[in-house]
C-alpha cells in the first residue's frame, strides 16, 4: 500500500507509520510536513490512502484537500481516501471536512486500534 501522511509533527507522522504497522498494513509511505510539500508529492492515482493533520502552518490540510480533489477531478481518476486527524471535531468542522472531500475525520488522540478500524471500513468498502 502506498500512503502519503501528511503533518508538521515529525513525531505524529512516525506515530501514524507506526500504527499502520501494528494494523498489519505494510506501507511504502511519503511523508510531507506541511499542504504544500504534500500537494507536491501528490498525483491522482500514486497513492492508496492519505493520512493528513487538519492545522498545519501554511498551506493546511483541508486547503490541501480541496487542491487534491481538484487534481483528481481534472484527470477524471477515481478518488483516492483521505483521512483527516484534527484536535476538534465539532458539527461545523465535520461538514467543512466532507465538502473539501475528506472521507473520515478522526479526534486526536488517534490511538492505533481507532486506525486500524477506521482503514479496514474505509478501505474495505473501497473494494
Amino acid at each position: 500500500m502506498r500512503v502519503l501522511i501528511v503533518d508538521d509533527s515529525k513525531m505524529m507522522r512516525v506515530m501514524h507509520v507506526r500504527s499502520l504497522r501494528q494494523a498489519g498494513y505494510e506501507a511504502h509511505v511519503t511523508e510531507a510536513g506541511n499542504g504544500e510539500e504534500a500537494l507536491a508529492a501528490f498525483a491522482p492515482g500514486a497513492f492508496d490512502l492519505v493520512i493528513v493533520d487538519w492545522n498545519m502552518p501554511g498551506m493546511d490540510g483541508l486547503e490541501f484537500v480541496r487542491a487534491a480533489r481538484e487534481r483528481e477531478r481534472e484527470a477524471g481518476t477515481g478518488r483516492t481516501p483521505i483521512v483527516m486527524i484534527t484536535s476538534q471535531s465539532t458539527d461545523e468542522q465535520m461538514l467543512r471536512a466532507k465538502d473539501a472531500g475528506v472521507d473520515t475525520l478522526l479526534t486526536k488522540p488517534v490511538t492505533a486500534d481507532a486506525l486500524a478500524v477506521t482503514l479496514e471500513l474505509l478501505l474495505t468498502s473501497r473494494a
